[in-house]
């Protein structure tokens, strides 16, 4: 073989492979649909969804969707935080004014799970409940 033709068989071999490579990524990228975002506020020693009256409220998410809880401190002179012990899940401590998000995925099988605020975990805690797809 000439070193032309060499030269074509190594950069068409180079070009199969970056396509196997994206083909075989590209259904993964696809499947990992953005995270649907919940807000909980602090409120004196309780959560609640934002804009909802109900305290430390039962959030609801589908198994193995994709969720991104995000916490917004609204309570002057308190240091709150979100965390799901069972699922080593948590925001950093938050200063009233301050916000924090955590992003999962919900485990695929339904349950119960608990949500609380370390510092405050006897007050301010619910329940995140995975549901069937």
């Amino acid at each position: 073989m000439t070193k032309v033709v060499r030269r074509h068989w190594r950069t068409a071999a180079v070009c199969a492979a970056v396509f196997i490579g994206i083909v075989a990524v590209l259904p993964l990228v696809a499947e990992r649909a953005p995270a649907r975002q919940i807000v909980l506020v602090t409120r004196g020693m309780t959560f609640v969804l934002e804009g909802q009256p109900e305290m430390n409220p039962i959030v609801r998410v589908t198994a193995g969707e994709r969720v991104r809880i995000v916490v917004r401190n609204e309570t002057p002179g308190m240091v709150h935080d979100f965390a799901i012990p069972s699922w080593d899940v948590a925001t950093r401590s938050l200063s009233n004014g301050q916000q924090g998000s955590v992003t999962f995925e919900a485990p695929t099988a339904p349950g119960t799970y608990e949500y609380q605020c370390r510092p405050h975990s006897e007050m301010m805690r619910g329940v995140i409940e995975v549901v069937a797809r």
